[in-house]
């Protein structure tokens, strides 16, 4: 991980760094993929008329940010809104999705699919999974998806490398 800092979230970007803005569901593990990318120091602020902290930082030539855990992004609360006017501005998405709630979490990765931004998903928690019967033909969701789909076990830094390896490869669905 080169180039890691922490930036003032209420700053301006760097000049020509893309957005990569870290989405998911709530407790799906984001925070360890924000600091895997960040490392350990981030700037932490608060959305722009809202109580929602935002966390920002940089990984190579990215602006990180870390939205709110959301189930979507309809709008009906302040976190949403955050995320959702933060998703507008990415270059692109790294979703972090949880295997054991596939069902739950897809919502929100179809809507991002949907806001036509390049996506990539982060499919954590596949240990959990896996003790709870669960197995994800990982090749057939990104194929129907139309994004990148990696198997990871986040806090067991299983993957994490894979994504970053990868994260160029975000696609529109």
């Amino acid at each position: 991980m080169s180039s890691q800092k922490a930036v003032n979230a209420g700053g301006p970007s760097a000049e020509g760094a893309l957005k990569l803005v870290l989405a998911g569901n709530p407790n799906v593990g984001k925070s360890v993929f924000f600091n895997a990318l960040t490392g350990m120091y981030v700037d932490v602020s608060n959305f722009p008329g809202t109580t929602v902290e935002i966390s920002r930082g940089r990984y190579r030539d990215y602006d990180v940010i870390d939205t709110p855990g959301v189930y979507g992004v309809s709008s009906f609360n302040d976190e949403e809104k955050a995320a959702r006017d933060i998703i507008l501005e990415a270059d692109l998405v790294l979703n972090v999705v949880d295997a054991v709630h596939l069902h739950r979490d897809l919502f929100l990765t179809q809507q991002l699919i949907d806001m036509g931004k390049r996506v990539i998903v982060a499919l954590n928690l596949m240990d959990e999974a896996e003790k709870n019967g669960i197995s994800v033909d990982v090749p057939k969701l990104s194929e129907m998806l139309g994004v990148p789909v990696i198997p990871t076990m986040a806090v067991k830094n299983a993957g994490i490398s894979e994504v970053l390896g990868r994260i160029e490869e975000a696609a529109q669905g």
